[in-house]
């Protein structure tokens, strides 16, 4: 007996998720707008991952989120590398925050942005990927997600220009960045859940999503205590 036809297991609603990942970033990012940037990405992302989570189909939520943020942090970077001057204008501060990244990773110099120079800001950032995903279905977790990835790719790309060779690449590779990234993603799923399909139980949380609750909350916390070791040894190694 064949399988009843499903949105989310089907290839052309991913091909769709990639397309609007692609077109959210691309457009805005080139055309210098920081406000519109992460908004638009964050309502698109949003609704996508709402689908799959509505019909409590978790691996499609994930997957959504695994391809959206590796097309969006990819086109980011590739973007800066080959169009900086336009990139830059659609994040908030770049022509300051490109200066200030070089002089970290060539000088030494605190890691910008970085939990040691802005705990505050990583403080509020953690809470709106927490607060932000339980109180709005995901968006305003969401917002907070794509402009972290934004910033990382951004970084990747501005530091590309300055390499002398590629065999250097995977030295502009915010790692930290993107193991915390993967933890808040994590984060806006189970979070997002409860408004979405209705399920607000703690006991849900802790069994049947078990399994992505420690991971993604293990990643943020492994990521921030990357953040305070990887930074300075990359900038020694530069």
């Amino acid at each position: 007996m064949q399988e009843p036809y499903s949105l989310t297991r089907d290839p052309l609603y991913y091909f769709t998720v990639g397309f609007f990942a692609l077109l959210t970033t691309a457009l805005p990012a080139l055309l210098g707008q920081p406000r519109f940037l992460p908004l638009i990405q964050a309502l698109a992302l949003t609704v996508f991952m709402a689908i799959p989570l509505q019909k409590g189909h978790l691996r499609g939520a994930i997957n959504v989120m695994v391809l959206w943020l590796l097309l969006q942090y990819t086109l980011i970077a590739l973007l800066t590398w080959g169009f900086g001057g336009y990139v830059e204008r659609a994040i908030d501060d770049g022509f300051v925050y490109r200066g200030e990244l070089a002089s970290w990773f060539y000088d030494e110099t605190v890691l910008p942005g970085g939990l040691q120079a802005a705990p505050i800001a990583r403080l509020i950032e953690i809470l709106g990927i927490i607060l932000g995903s339980l109180l709005t279905a995901g968006l305003v977790g969401a917002w907070f997600l794509v402009r972290a990835v934004d910033l990382a790719g951004f970084g990747t790309g501005a530091l590309l220009t300055s390499l002398d060779t590629p065999a250097l690449i995977l030295r502009v590779i915010p790692l930290w960045s993107l193991v915390r990234i993967a933890g808040y993603a994590g984060l806006v799923i189970l979070l997002a859940e409860p408004l979405l399909a209705n399920r607000w139980s703690l006991t849900h949380l802790l069994t049947q999503r078990r399994q992505l609750l420690w991971i993604s909350l293990g990643l943020v916390v492994g990521g921030l205590l990357l953040e305070l070791v990887l930074p300075g040894l990359m900038a020694r190694a530069a």
